[in-house]
């Protein structure tokens, strides 16, 4: 074969590939990252599956609302305690506010705990605690998030690859990071859900044919540099570029494509990217995809609270209740974990610029159900003002522990870190007890 004729000329054409390789790796986002990093590790999800206990929970949809969402002007209003009003929902004894009218005739699908709590008042360390159970840690950087954990928990080995782990909206800090369980549970990030899908399409646009002969010319490149150049970084470049052609040829990416639905679905959703993501996030429920996480930026309202919430509110209230509508009755529920989470909440005084409230991790709201958990339950509440819970809270951790318990794995079980120490998924945490039977 050619390969062998000229060694010089052998040596750049599979430093070519290899550099190719990088492109298509890049270019298809699946979240590598340089030599040297974590791309250099094999996985350290091998002993996951001993911490797997029986769920039905096929698939998660995380909410994040960044920037610490107001619960007393959304889950959690008081009387005179904001510029919004309250309606009922359909949850009995239960008010949201009344931006959220649509979320709250839906609200029976679900649980509301109303006395969440921790330390965290910082975005960095606050946004770490709920997204892993554990406070931020100086020394040790590549800790991985839950949606990672239960993606690896979920993985099928024998499958071609698809996204077990993807992400939409914001990213930054911890979302989306596999940590020390490698790349292949980082996640796949769509920021653009009317462009969910980038740089598949090979340059040229070549028919099957060439595509083919372009496909397996590398494949004989490849494997005669990963050869002569032996080490674990070419090995896994060779997985993830497996990967990637897997990707691109996966009869699945289908599901990417919301302009399949119904304009009546569609116009439920809204025309909004948080519409149009959570819309996503059904379809990649529908299509039992482990783990999906929602970002929807804005909720850091120091100041313009009530007019900044009204946007908000106005592009989040529809689309959630079409999500928990649309799972309810096709009973995509029972098999889909529905989580709506913020950082922290914010403070029940209006602060002294007049209009705006600051950070508040004495208490804040979240929402959680589907699953086979039960639904309609109301865990805890706070103070007159939602300054604090009355009793005994949910703190933080303790409800990413219902979160993993929920979802199939078992909270106080330990993978091993990239240092080779054990560590608990979370620590000093246990699940809301009327969540966790079983």
């Amino acid at each position: 074969m050619f390969i062998k004729k000229n060694r010089s000329k052998q040596a750049l054409e599979s430093r070519a590939s290899f550099l190719k390789k990088l492109g298509l790796a890049f270019g298809s986002g699946l979240g590598l990252v340089a030599f040297g990093g974590p791309i250099a590790r094999r996985t350290r999800a091998e002993g996951i599956s001993d911490l797997c206990l029986p769920s039905r929970a096929r698939s998660v949809i995380f909410l994040n609302m960044a920037g610490g969402m107001s619960h007393v002007d959304s889950l959690d209003p008081k009387p005179g305690n904001g510029p919004f009003g309250r309606v009922r929902s359909s949850i009995n004894g239960v008010e949201l506010s009344d931006r959220l009218p649509q979320t709250a005739r839906e609200l029976r699908r679900i649980n509301i705990v109303r006395s969440l709590y921790s330390r965290q008042g910082d975005h960095s360390r606050a946004s770490h605690l709920i997204h892993t159970g554990h406070d931020m840690m100086g020394g040790f950087r590549d800790q991985p998030c839950f949606g990672a954990v239960i993606a690896a928990a979920k993985h099928d080995p024998a499958q071609p690859f698809f996204p077990d782990h993807i992400t939409l909206g914001g990213r930054g800090g911890m979302i989306g990071r596999g940590g020390f369980l490698g790349t292949r549970f980082d996640s796949f990030h769509v920021g653009n859900p009317d462009r969910p899908l980038q740089n598949l399409t090979p340059p040229g646009r070549p028919n099957e044919a060439s595509y083919y002969r372009r496909s397996r010319m590398v494949e004989l490149l490849d494997q005669n540099f990963a050869a002569r150049v032996q080490s674990p970084q070419t090995r896994v470049w060779q997985e993830m570029h497996t990967a990637a052609l897997d990707f691109m040829n996966s009869d699945r990416l289908a599901v990417f494509e919301i302009e399949r639905e119904s304009e009546a679905l569609r116009r439920r959703f809204g025309n909004t990217a948080t519409g149009k993501s959570l819309l996503l996030a059904k379809r990649l429920a529908e299509a039992r995809v482990p783990f999906i996480e929602v970002t929807v930026g804005g909720w850091d309202t120091h100041n313009n609270n009530r007019n900044k919430l009204t946007e908000l509110f106005g592009q989040l209230d529809a689309p959630f209740a079409a999500l928990l509508g649309e799972l309810g009755s096709s009973g995509l529920l029972d098999e889909t974990l529905v989580v709506f989470n913020s950082e922290f909440g914010r403070t029940p005084r209006i602060s002294s610029n007049g209009d705006g409230r600051d950070h508040h991790p004495r208490a804040w709201s979240a929402l959680i159900g589907g699953g086979g958990l039960p639904a309609g339950a109301v865990i805890g509440q706070t103070d007159e003002h939602a300054n604090e819970p009355r009793g005994e809270g949910v703190h933080a951790k303790d409800f990413v522990a219902t979160i993993y318990r929920a979802a199939g794995l078992d909270p106080t079980g330990s993978l091993y870190n990239s240092q080779g120490r054990p560590m608990q998924l979370v620590p000093d945490a246990r699940p809301i007890p009327e969540f966790s039977a079983g």
